[in-house]
């Protein structure tokens, strides 16, 4: 689990006349803006007679869309729905919020069956979810069938990379823990990772992170985002330095920070990285 938690999921809640600070979900916090959307938005509405022949006549609320949408309706129909929906999501970030809140049902379901043994932090691995869904509502082909299926599979597969990443992390650090634990190194931390920058068994910017993290208290979240980089990549790149670091105390051989196939940190794009993504606030 990290070491902190976006102040976006956080929310206060009366609790026997005391104000209780609660980690809301991301899910939980778009199923909010939806419904907040749904109420107070009489521009979002759309004609679904104009997209199939066996839907009715006459302007939709939101609310009333998803309602038709999972009411049983022809896949030729929710194809045309979801297709107009996309293409106004992609020009107005009312309406993205307002694909999200449609698809959450579907979001739900992919939240939930991933979440099943998973130990990390939910928060999280909802964040990466809502995220693979918004990244794929970019690319996603409009002109082809089963629009939703496919944006339910982006986001199924942005959730399962993180559980995959979270129980690789988990067999790594305690493999570094127990080699750690073994090599007693001597000398101040700082100094150790100074010797491991000389011989070049780890970059400074790698000792930068490592003592950022592990010394001075700094969340990997926060480092991330003072990077503009995503939690994970982070993470990824702290893991790899440490083994190289381990090797270098313990004297075993492992390749060099110039050798090793390391993942470079770039900036987090759009909404699909970063556990922090927010979505748009409702009008």
């Amino acid at each position: 689990m990290s070491g902190g938690i976006h102040p976006a999921y956080l929310m206060e809640v009366p609790v026997m006349g005391r104000a209780v600070v609660l980690c809301a979900s991301p899910i939980d916090l778009a199923a909010d803006a939806f419904r907040e959307l749904s109420a107070n938005s009489a521009v979002l509405v759309l004609d679904v007679s104009e997209l199939a022949p066996e839907l009715s006549s006459g302007p939709l609320r939101l609310d009333e869309l998803q309602t038709l949408l999972l009411a049983g309706t022809s896949q030729t129909a929710r194809d045309a729905i979801w297709a107009e929906v996309v293409r106004r999501a992609r020009r107005d970030e009312a309406w993205k919020l307002a694909a999200v809140g449609m698809a959450l049902p579907a979001i739900r379901n992919v939240a939930g069956s991933l979440a099943r043994g998973f130990d990390g932090d939910v928060e999280e691995l909802d964040a990466e979810i809502l995220a693979g869904f918004l990244s794929h509502l970019a690319v996603v082909d409009v002109h082809a069938p089963g629009i939703v299926t496919k944006l339910r599979w982006a986001a199924f597969r942005a959730g399962h990379a993180v559980v995959v990443a979270h129980r690789r992390a988990a067999a790594n650090e305690e493999e570094i823990s127990e080699t750690a634990s073994l090599a007693r190194p001597s000398g101040h931390p700082d100094l150790v990772l100074t010797r491991a920058v000389d011989a070049g068994a780890i970059s400074e910017a790698d000792a930068d992170l490592i003592s950022a993290t592990r010394l001075g208290g700094v969340a990997m979240e926060n480092y991330a985002a003072q990077l503009g980089a995503s939690y994970n990549a982070v993470k990824i790149r702290r893991q790899r330095a440490e083994a190289r670091l381990v090797a270098f105390i313990t004297g075993a051989r492992r390749p060099s920070v110039d050798a090793a196939r390391v993942r470079t940190i770039r900036p987090a794009h759009g909404a699909a990285l970063g556990r922090t993504t927010e979505l748009p606030v409702a009008a």
